[in-house]
């Protein structure tokens, strides 16, 4: 059987729930305090499609102003970019139209290559303090050619969903080209 390795990059703002998502994905499990990322952490999942095996290295990026410099090295050879914010912060999601601008213009695409990608809506849990609709977050999803997806790291909402598309959707592309 064959295995075939895909890496995707889950960046956005400090707070949003990166790594909680990774976690809830990786170990079933949520912690209300969270130290924050330095620089990035790695880890794999492995998903079984039909076709094979896929491996998916995941690349939380740390969201800090201070590590910008040195994100640029976790980016290269991405098949699958998980942009992220939080439901209950403006701000962040105000942030992703840049940050996916400045992805795309110097790091991660090469002009002839598409890559897929997710918008996630984290902090779903918590609908009685959004200052992000559901609607607003689907407009620009559809906007930057993005699947969106509204999760909890909490309870655990979509979060499966969201790194098994990441990965079959990096293996599609991969194929279509």
């Amino acid at each position: 059987m064959s295995v075939e390795l895909y890496k995707a990059i889950i960046v956005g703002a400090p707070n949003v729930g990166k790594s909680s998502l990774v976690k809830r994905y990786q170990n079933d499990e949520f912690k209300e305090a969270h130290t924050a990322t330095i620089a990035a952490e790695l880890s794999a999942a492995t998903f079984e499609f039909p076709e094979g095996r896929v491996v998916l290295t995941i690349v939380d990026v740390g969201g800090q102003e201070s590590f910008a410099g040195i994100r640029h090295q976790f980016y290269q050879g991405a098949h699958h970019l998980i942009m992220v914010y939080d439901v209950t912060s403006r701000s962040t999601f105000d942030r992703i139209p840049n940050l996916y601008q400045a992805l795309t213009d110097k790091i991660c695409i090469q002009r002839e290559k598409f890559l897929g990608g997710s918008l996630v809506a984290n902090k779903s849990d918590m609908g009685d303090q959004a200052q992000v609709s559901a609607q607003d977050g689907q407009l620009l999803a559809d906007l930057l050619t993005l699947t969106f997806f509204e999760t909890s790291a909490k309870t655990g909402k979509n979060v499966s969903e969201l790194f098994h598309h990441a990965a079959a959707e990096s293996r599609r592309l991969q194929h279509s080209r």
